[in-house]
């Protein structure tokens, strides 16, 4: 029992790792992760393996969950968004969904969310707040971390790569994000 209360303190404690604000500041380029920080990504330790192993069952299921339930209420892509989607490597753009909301969804009650995340990608549902709307660039951003979620082989897959390299390198050094960013303009402005 006690074990289960600190896996689930630890899921509302951290969770919010996967609920990413979207960063605009153009002012520093984060560093390149060292050789050492590569191999704590591919191998990381078993602190950080277990903290993220405990946390992804709870993850997962959250995800799943968001994503069933927003399902209906978002529109599918454009076809220029499809055709870009397809370019970015995302498998089944048909499966995507746009949805526009003020506030997205959080973990629990407890977790505070992030008043300047503009965008959130939660297996394939895009969410957006109503100011990035007509955003092709924020739309791009996440379309990529879809295309990664294929790539690496489902929501657990990414997730966790996400996890760890949260962990170890922080949000604006991620190789997922850094990629994120590196692509998001490949959708033109409208």
């Amino acid at each position: 029992m006690i074990c289960d209360l600190k896996i689930t303190l630890k899921f509302k404690l951290t969770c919010s790792f996967l609920s990413i604000p979207l960063l605009f500041s153009g002012c520093s380029t984060p560093s390149k992760p060292t050789a050492k920080e590569l191999r704590l990504i591919s191998h990381p330790s078993k602190h950080t393996l277990h903290k993220v192993n405990a946390l992804m069952p709870h993850a997962v299921k959250w995800y799943s969950d968001v994503e069933k339930s927003l399902r209906s209420k978002g529109r599918m892509l454009t076809k220029a968004e499809t055709k870009e989607a397809k370019a970015l490597g995302v498998k089944m753009p048909d499966l995507i969904r746009v949805v526009i909301l003020d506030k997205f969804p959080e973990p629990n009650k407890y977790a505070s969310g992030d008043h300047f995340e503009g965008a959130r990608a939660m297996g394939n549902i895009i969410m957006l707040k109503p100011h990035h709307k007509d955003d092709s660039t924020v739309l791009c951003h996440e379309l990529v971390h879809i295309a990664q979620k294929d790539r690496i082989g489902g929501l657990k897959g990414f997730l966790k790569q996400y996890a760890i390299e949260r962990e170890v390198l922080g949000y604006s050094r991620s190789l997922l994000e850094n990629e994120a960013y590196a692509l998001q303009h490949e959708i033109p402005a409208k």
